[in-house]
């Protein structure tokens, strides 16, 4: 089975709160994450992508390493961008 990394684009609400927050849920068939400490969601979703990859915590390291490693793509919100979209995040970062 083919292990696939989905970032989904999140807005946290706090319903005591009302408190509004903006980050991602990642998640792949063994592992999930989340981090709401962004101050906006980037319209793009290869800037989405990018931003997670900023700061991530061992668990979406994790699924980025494979990613690498495999050369896979990953689902961001709804779409799928393959590795070729995606491979020069890894130079930057």
């Amino acid at each position: 089975m083919s292990n696939s990394v989905c970032i989904e684009p999140c807005e946290f609400f706090n319903v005591r709160s009302g408190e509004r927050t903006y980050g991602y849920r990642a998640y792949d068939d063994y592992e999930k994450t989340y981090d709401n400490n962004w101050d906006k969601i980037p319209d793009d979703d290869l800037e989405v992508l990018d931003k997670a990859m900023e700061e991530p915590d061992d668990i979406l390291q994790g699924m980025l390493d494979y990613c690498q490693e495999e050369e896979k793509g990953i689902y961001i919100g709804s779409e799928y961008c393959d590795w070729e979209q995606i491979k020069h995040l890894w130079e930057i970062q």
